[in-house]
């Protein structure tokens, strides 16, 4: 693949600001070689919004890691609906490469899939704590060892 040929993608990590992100974008298209894909690690700002501006918007799509990164291995690769799939399959494997755990997300989704998942859980957590069905301490005790149940 591209990257086994010491290619690397870039990985841009602006402030969450559509119109900053236009700009940015337009910018690293123009100067960035054609076959160089680029990513932006936003959490929410899906990459249909900033690339009005490219002339190569094929190679660019969303690679959203989670914090902390050093324990937190997921990359959410999300495409546009221009992005190629030799970009999708080649980020896909740049991230594994990396010892990242990348999953492809297929279409584009305000927020992506984890923070929605995120977003529901904690909505849920947060209505059993008022209701009184479960502590919060339990429930944290809960949400910590899930995986383990």
């Amino acid at each position: 693949m591209w990257f086994q040929q010491s290619r690397l993608i870039p990985q841009q990590n602006a402030p969450e600001k559509a119109s900053l992100k236009l700009a940015l974008f337009a910018e690293i298209d123009a100067k960035a070689r054609p076959d160089v894909i680029i990513a932006s690690s936003s959490s929410g700002i899906p990459s249909s919004q900033f690339i009005g501006q490219c002339k190569n918007p094929e190679r660019i799509l969303i690679g959203h890691p989670f914090n902390p990164p050093h324990l937190m291995p997921l990359v959410e690769v999300v495409p546009h609906s221009g992005t190629s799939d030799a970009t999708i399959s080649a980020a896909l494997q740049f991230y594994n490469s990396l010892g990242r755990k990348a999953i492809h997300i297929q279409q584009e989704a305000p927020g992506f899939v984890a923070n929605r998942l995120q977003a529901a859980l904690l909505t849920e957590a947060y209505s059993l704590v008022s209701r009184g069905v479960i502590s919060a301490e339990d429930l944290g005790k809960k949400v910590t060892f899930f995986s383990n149940t």
